[in-house]
């Protein structure tokens, strides 16, 4: 059996899913690995990774890149390239990013009690530039934050952090919201930069939370790379390596994407035709989602149809959306909508069109 010494403490190295982190090693990217012009809050690109941003007139360029460290089979990374820079900065903006951990799979740190756990956070990060950041630990039950500044330089370093135990009485619940969430704080205004940082446990103060940060929109050849996030008990060890597989499947509770078969004319599933002018059927949802899924779609009408036996191909007038009451974590009711051809009680197939390979994603994030 392998074991690490981290400060002069040996740490188990072969125990399943020490690291608290899903996909910290950036390989699953469901939303698909480029998004331009980026100035939102949500996931983009890499699954679990969330972008927040505030305020300010900056945009990125968001991919997965295969830039990583090379270390412990860290080969991809989370890359955010700035391409509209922003230096007048206002109270309150920010920039950061998240990861964010259900409640139930936190039993065993026993934040709030009297044997609280120590915590250990360790990620790969890298710039264009000597630029200092925030990782911030962020208890989203009870509204506490644990602070650390961290310096970047144009390699790859491995940053360590111990995460004190909060004994202050207030326990997790023991469900499927959010209880923990790390954050990267990569710019903000005086609304959050004004105070001092917190090394330990407090409730959170907002001057307080990015104090002493540089920005990730100061100029356009900024860029922050991230890979090789984790979060043990214990102490600091090599990272985790989870198969491709179990990653996906994982990651698959908060969002699952299903292509149509081919780029045009590609199948869904079936459904029943319930009037002229609506196809409804069955999405069965594998893993069981987090909760009970939304709809993402292309967002365009057109990349979707239905194909009736007796009529053919009928053109969607509207995007396809869960229909039903919304089902559960483990199926939903999809209504494909078309301009009134399909044969009421047939039996239909809801397809791509348009010459597009068109999807269908099923979002359960925290």
């Amino acid at each position: 059996m392998s074991q690490t010494k981290v400060s002069n403490t040996f740490i188990d190295n072969n125990f399943p899913f020490r690291n608290i982190i899903i996909n910290g090693d950036m390989n699953v990217a469901q939303r698909g690995t480029s998004t331009t012009g980026y100035s939102s809050t949500g996931y983009v690109t890499c699954d679990r990774i969330k972008v927040y941003n505030n305020g300010h007139g900056g945009a990125f360029t968001i991919t997965q890149t295969a830039d990583g460290p090379g270390v412990f089979g860290l080969t991809k990374c989370f890359k955010m390239a700035c391409t509209t820079a922003d230096t007048s900065t206002a109270a309150g903006e920010y920039v950061f990013l998240a990861t964010a951990f259900e409640t139930q799979h936190l039993q065993h740190l026993r934040k709030g009690e009297s044997d609280a756990k120590k915590l250990y956070l360790s990620f790969y990060a890298k710039g264009d530039a000597a630029v200092t950041y925030v990782a911030e630990v962020y208890d989203n039950e009870h509204d506490r934050v644990q602070s650390q500044t961290f310096a970047v330089t144009t390699d790859w370093q491995r940053f360590t952090f111990e995460i004190p135990a909060d004994t202050n009485g207030e326990t997790f619940d023991d469900d499927n919201s959010a209880g923990l969430s790390i954050h990267w704080w990569l710019h903000g205004g005086s609304d959050y930069t004004s105070g001092t940082l917190s090394g330990s446990w407090a409730n959170r103060t907002n001057a307080n939370r990015a104090a002493g940060i540089g920005s990730v929109i100061a100029s356009t050849s900024r860029t922050f790379f991230l890979t090789g996030v984790q979060l043990e008990l214990g102490g600091v060890s090599d990272f985790e390596q989870v198969p491709f597989d179990v990653n996906l499947q994982r990651c698959r509770r908060y969002l699952q994407r299903v292509e149509a078969a081919g780029s045009d004319y590609g199948s869904f599933g079936v459904g029943n035709n319930a009037n002229a002018t609506s196809s409804t059927g069955h999405q069965m949802l594998s893993p069981n989602m987090r909760t009970v899924p939304t709809l993402i779609t292309t967002g365009v009408a057109a990349n979707y149809s239905i194909f009736n036996s007796g009529t053919g191909v009928d053109a969607c007038t509207s995007v396809p959306a869960i229909n039903g009451g919304g089902g559960t974590s483990s199926q939903v009711r999809l209504e494909f909508i078309s301009s009134g051809n399909l044969t009421s009680g047939g039996v239909s197939e809801q397809i791509s069109s348009n010459n597009v390979a068109a999807f269908l994603m099923f979002s359960a994030e925290l």
